[in-house]
């Protein structure tokens, strides 16, 4: 998937093998859902039918039903967006406006036809699937319940720093400079459960796409969601980058999550959550940071 994975449990049960299960399952998730090799994703897309795995059946479903909620501000099938851009392993580059409207007719999630009983999918001409922007959430879940079934008293799934989850203690989330990854963190907040998920400009420059314009989003420089999952935190917090502060907010809150976003106006550094998340959250900000619910 293209991160880096930390797990982590703690308890009398807590040995190599429980680890090693919950990787197992990080694995599992890869083999099937990676662009970066030879998966069951990329064989759907090169033969754009096919009936897939119950992981996959999964996770397909979600990504649609996100899809439909933000109006295809997350959208699985932004593919042929992100390779032409060279967001696969190509040289990045800016697309001419006449190739992003060219890519855009083969884009939109209603181009996927999931039959949710049998797993069969069909993908209509030229339109290929990018899960990039939910499957890391649905790895951490099952890598979880790997180390909860396997009898850990706590535990911690970390991937890449934008998708962690825990079960059995209290995380400490900084929200990381948008702008300058090194410097110190905009703020911080604390979570006993749940999932959260990361999406912005610490991360690949550019490499999340508004699938509805085929351009890079731009409207804020980070969001951050927390879910009861990680499959739901990940979808979400793609699609709130998107969306932008307002419409973010109110997709946060449709879904039941909480969350926040970052941006400037001018000068003047923003922090913007949903309702009540300060206090729920104990949300601690630097000094000059504008917070707004």
């Amino acid at each position: 998937m293209g991160t880096t994975a930390e797990v982590r449990a703690s308890g009398a049960r807590a040995t190599p093998q429980v680890l090693g299960a919950a990787f197992a399952c990080l694995d599992r998730v890869d083999d099937a859902m990676s662009l970066w090799k030879e998966s069951e994703l990329t064989r759907l897309n090169a033969r754009g039918r096919g009936r897939v795995s119950a992981g996959m059946t999964a996770v397909l479903d979600r990504a649609l039903d996100v899809a439909a909620s933000s109006d295809g501000a997350f959208d699985p099938t932004v593919e042929p967006l992100v390779r032409a851009a060279g967001g696969l392993g190509g040289q990045p580059r800016l697309l001419a406006l006449d190739e992003r409207r060219s890519l855009l007719s083969r884009v939109g999630f209603r181009r996927v036809h999931l039959d949710r009983r049998s797993g069969d999918v069909r993908l209509e001409p030229g339109t290929r699937l990018d899960l990039g922007g939910i499957a890391k959430g649905y790895a951490a879940d099952l890598a979880l319940v790997a180390l909860q079934t396997s009898g850990a008293e706590s535990g911690l799934v970390d991937l890449g720093g934008s998708s962690i989850g825990a079960f059995g203690l209290t995380l400490t989330v900084d929200v990381r400079d948008p702008e300058v990854p090194a410097a110190p963190p905009w703020a911080s907040f604390r979570v006993s459960r749940g999932a959260v998920s990361s999406s912005g400009g610490d991360q690949r420059p550019r490499h999340i796409f508004d699938p509805r314009t085929g351009e890079p989003a731009a409207r804020v420089l980070a969001a951050t969601v927390v879910a009861d999952t990680g499959i739901e935190a990940d979808a979400l917090s793609t699609a709130a980058y998107v969306l932008g502060e307002n419409d973010g907010m109110r997709l946060f809150e449709h879904r039941g999550a909480a969350g926040l976003v970052l941006f400037r106006e001018g000068a003047r550094r923003v922090l913007r959550t949903t309702r009540g998340f300060r206090a729920r959250y104990d949300l601690a900000a630097i000094p000059g940071l504008d917070v707004r619910e």
